[in-house]
């Protein structure tokens, strides 16, 4: 009896306290879901004993880039010449190029799992002058000890990124605070490594939440929800926690506004529910599965929510008798005020979870009950007029490609569609990386797609409607 008593108390503590451990392929997420103690009159004198718990996760990222160098070599004199020709020898001043690795940029990411998974901002592994993944990315933990980096998958349209320590025992890592709870006034510290000068630690308050449609991320099709704070944040920040007062991980310091380039007092952060919910996905699934309702929103006059334009046939909002003007107000339990709030609900829902949604129809409140699809969609459907070959040496060498570009090649374009040429590659499709043409055809769907693409020695996005 008391083998069974002793493990049900301790779970019925862990459940009221809201401390909970999540499983996942090889991960533990440590959850702390208790809400802070608002009824202080008094500020503490220290924050000290919360920021040391959570600080020895705190890590600096510096990544490296593989570049090709030219060297000019030097001129033979004619009698040098002659003799290495006559003897056939190599020309060993002739101009080359040369491969070198090279500091591409600085950053900061936090632990969240003794196996080592990291986060940090997409764009922090991201090679600033050419938009491609870096080639080497290396954690220094607070103890100064270094890593080299696993990239385990990335997100563009959040700018969230997981890395993984392989390291010999247990690391240091911060607990996740649900960030659904936060109020405007609670104090949090913005931990990180601006300008590389090591670990800093700055302190401030929230000062709003579910900021969007700033153009922060630049990305089509991005997801913007923001944490606003007061908290310093600098060049070398981006990546590190947003802590509150108990030293629990709120958010993923990521971009500040500023005309100086310097902190005015205006960061943004990622909310750690978001964030979350990429890393679960990254990690178990291999790639971001987000809900997919299927309709095209417009705004309100009103800032109350947003009006169905246009339901595609097939979907989930067409199988759950969705009719045009229709205006969401409600999805799940989240109130919805504009375009940006209803996209960002649906796609935080798991693909294939009944959803309720709340809509005004004819002056009535009405509740529909949705079925989610996966973004991306379930048909397989292809770029007319366009032939795709995964990436070969045969056309590498045809069109030119560096090893260095991933994806999928266009071979043969009839011509009617100009968008994709001969020589394009595609890298990834609604924030999906694609390898293969069964990966093109999985993640492709009828209407918008979102192409990351490389031509010519450029990457750029591409918003492109598939019949």
């Amino acid at each position: 009896m008391k083998s069974f008593i002793a493990p049900l108390f301790i779970l019925l503590f862990l459940l009221k306290s809201g401390i909970l451990f999540s499983q996942g392929s090889g991960f533990t997420l440590k959850v702390d879901d208790t809400e802070l103690d608002r009824s202080l009159t008094s500020a503490p004198s220290s924050y000290s004993f919360a920021l040391k718990k959570a600080t020895p996760a705190v890590v600096a990222v510096t990544t490296q880039q593989m570049v090709r160098r030219l060297y000019p070599g030097n001129a033979l004199n004619p009698r040098d010449d002659f003799l290495r020709r006559y003897f056939g020898l190599p020309n060993l001043n002739a101009p080359r190029i040369q491969e070198e690795l090279v500091p591409a940029g600085i950053g900061s990411g936090v632990i969240v799992s003794p196996e080592g998974h990291t986060i940090t901002n997409a764009h922090v592994i991201t090679d600033p002058r050419t938009g491609e993944l870096v080639r080497e990315v290396t954690i220094q933990l607070s103890d100064k000890q270094e890593f080299q980096a696993k990239i385990i998958g990335f997100d563009r349209s959040t700018d969230v990124a997981v890395l993984k320590i392989e390291a010999d025992e247990p690391l240091p890592h911060v607990s996740l605070a649900n960030s659904d709870r936060l109020e405007v006034g609670d104090v949090v510290f913005a931990a990180g490594n601006p300008l590389g000068i090591g670990m800093t630690v700055t302190m401030g308050i929230i000062s709003a939440t579910k900021r969007s449609e700033l153009g922060v991320l630049d990305e089509v099709g991005s997801y913007e929800n923001f944490i606003q704070t007061d908290a310093a944040i600098n060049r070398g920040n981006s990546g590190g926690p947003l802590l509150d007062s108990r030293g629990r991980l709120i958010g993923i310091n990521t971009a500040i506004i500023s005309q100086t380039g310097s902190s005015i007092g205006i960061g943004l952060a990622i909310p750690v529910n978001m964030v979350k919910k990429v890393l679960t996905d990254l990690v178990e699934v291999g790639g971001v599965r987000r809900g997919f309702l299927g309709v095209e929103l417009s705004a309100t006059a009103d800032s109350n929510g947003a009006v169905v334009e246009k339901i595609y046939a097939g979907t989930a909002a067409d199988l759950a008798g969705f009719k045009p003007k229709d205006r969401i107000i409600k999805v799940g339990s989240q109130s919805v005020d504009s375009i940006n709030q209803s996209r960002l609900a649906i796609s935080q829902t798991t693909p294939g979870t009944q959803l309720p949604i709340e809509v005004i129809r004819g002056g009535k409140k009405i509740v529909l009950f949705v079925t989610l699809d996966v973004m991306g969609g379930k048909k397989r459907i292809s770029i007319p007029g366009v032939s795709l070959e995964a990436l070969s040496s045969e056309n590498r060498l045809r069109f030119q490609i560096p090893s260095t570009a991933k994806g999928v090649v266009v071979t043969e374009s009839t011509g009617m569609e100009q968008t994709f040429k001969k020589g394009v590659v595609i890298v990834e499709i609604n924030g999906f990386q694609v390898n293969s043409v069964k990966e093109v055809e999985e993640q492709i769907k009828s209407g918008i797609n979102r192409f990351y693409v490389w031509y010519r020695n450029k990457y750029r996005f591409l918003a492109y409607r598939v019949p």
